[in-house]
């Protein structure tokens, strides 16, 4: 399994989402109607999941899904 699908998966399991109703595109406040500390939890448990951390300025900059996934998977790279 691919990195990508796998944060996807986690990602929709966190939010407790069926992975079908969870596109790429859709914005973490706007979209999925998450407050700052339902984002902050998600990072929280994403980091553990994934073994990586985030900085706040990184966070702030995450809009949608798919920032969120291309931020993951670039940290997997480092």
């Amino acid at each position: 399994m691919d990195n990508q699908k796998k944060i996807i998966e986690e990602i929709a399991d966190n939010l407790a989402l069926p992975l079908t109703d969870l596109e790429l595109n859709a914005d973490l406040k706007n979209d999925l109607g998450l407050s700052p500390i339902e984002i902050a939890d998600l990072f929280e448990s994403l980091a553990e999941k994934f073994n990586i951390t985030f900085d706040r300025g990184e966070i702030e900059q995450i809009l949608a899904v798919k920032d969120l996934v291309e931020l993951i998977e670039d940290k997997l790279l480092e």
